[in-house]
């Protein structure tokens, strides 16, 4: 007679609700580049009493040493006990984009050239990635960065921040809201909402000394229009005495 055996049952493959992250409250990360922009925003939110967690992502590109010294400088300046210490993250780009002017430092946009000649392909969508993980990691369910309304790139889209705050839900279990607070405003209504900080520590520059501006890259011409714009004195040291901007004309 033979004996048979019962066949064990197969295990539930694991379920969405397995892998889900719960937020801690109050945390918020913030992409702080250094510039004007991210500055101004992590300033606001800080002194608004939230628990801030700044990312700098460090890509390889020319400026990154003299923007980080200065959002450290920036940092210390809000003299601000909920902020927590710069994550400073590694995504290396130059296998991918090591001939951009970015990374050489070489024929870098000028004076009077277009918004659009400061696009760097899928820069928000790598910078985002990552700063997502490290939000998965740490337990964090906000994660803001500063585009304003003059940003004309595919990746700064409402639609896209919508996708990928989905495609993070659903490949790592966190669901994640992307704040953009400055995409409705002008460089210039940035530069009043953070006149009484210490704008003078951001660098909005391609190729800056520490804070010194070259005063001659497309970057700087922003700035500059930006501070007429708002009526607010100019505190950025410029290697040379910059223009009034060709759209401020």
């Amino acid at each position: 007679m033979r004996m048979t055996t019962a066949a064990k049952p197969l295990s539930a493959p694991p379920a969405a609700a397995d892998f889900q992250i719960t937020p801690v409250p109050g945390r918020i990360a913030i992409l702080a580049s250094g510039g004007l922009d991210s500055s101004v925003m992590l300033g606001i939110v800080a002194r608004a009493g939230r628990q801030v967690f700044p990312i700098y992502i460090r890509a390889g590109l020319k400026w990154e040493p003299d923007e980080l010294a200065t959002l450290r400088r920036f940092v210390r300046a809000l003299k601000l006990k909920n902020i927590a210490p710069i994550a400073v993250l590694k995504l290396p780009m130059g296998d991918l984009a090591g001939d951009h002017w970015s990374v050489t430092g070489r024929k870098v946009p000028g004076y009077q050239a277009a918004v659009t000649s400061n696009y760097i392909v899928g820069r928000n969508l790598t910078l985002l990635t990552k700063a997502a993980l490290f939000c998965a990691r740490n337990r964090i369910g906000d994660l803001a960065m500063a585009p304003l309304e003059s940003n004309p790139f595919p990746d700064a889209r409402p639609e896209f921040f919508r996708a990928f705050a989905r495609a993070v839900e659903l490949g790592v279990g966190l669901k994640l809201k992307v704040r953009t607070p400055f995409a409705g405003l002008s460089k210039g209504e940035v530069v009043r909402r953070g006149a009484a900080m210490p704008l003078e520590l951001t660098v909005s520059c391609a190729r800056p000394k520490g804070n010194l501006h070259c005063g001659a890259c497309t970057k700087c011409a922003e700035r500059v229009a930006g501070f007429i714009e708002a009526g607010v004195a100019d505190p950025t040291l410029y290697a040379r005495k910059p223009a009034r901007p060709k759209a401020m004309h």
